[in-house]
């Protein structure tokens, strides 16, 4: 005698394939963390490159400057150097009238007897990457005639 199964019997009984299917599923959700995890861990260190800086010129900058006779007697005094972001050091530097940078100290520069003609002053922002790598900023500058 052959017996058949209901349709309600089937839904009972999962099949066989139901229930290793539900487990492999089960089984990769629980492991897939840790797999994802060893395959993505590493690290590694790279210099950075960079190509190009823009520093602008000094926001807030500002200067004194006189000739006086007789003499004549040339005076410029930063009075303030301002602001450039990113900035890690100011440069004073003072030009004569023929364009040659003059020595000056830390904001201030005199001479006497200056020589005739238009001197230039200018304050840049500096960012110093290394001691043989300074990138210079844009100059607030100004002129005082002698």
């Amino acid at each position: 005698m052959r017996r058949t199964r209901s349709t309600a019997d089937v839904a009972k009984t999962p099949a066989s394939g139901r229930v290793a299917a539900i487990l492999a599923a089960a089984a990769i959700l629980v492991f897939a963390p840790g797999i994802a995890q060893a395959a993505f861990n590493g690290s590694d260190n790279a210099q950075m490159n960079v190509g190009t800086l823009n520093l602008p010129a000094p926001t807030g900058a500002s200067v004194t400057a006189t000739c006086t006779s007789p003499g004549p007697v040339l005076l410029i005094t930063v009075t303030s150097y301002g602001n450039v972001p990113r900035a890690t050091s100011y440069e004073f530097t003072v030009l004569d009238p023929n364009g040659t940078a003059v020595p000056a100290a830390a904001g201030t520069y005199t001479t006497s007897p200056a020589a005739k003609g238009k001197w230039t002053y200018q304050i840049r922002g500096l960012y110093t990457v290394s001691s043989t790598n300074v990138w210079k900023g844009q100059p607030f500058q100004g002129t005082v005639r002698c």
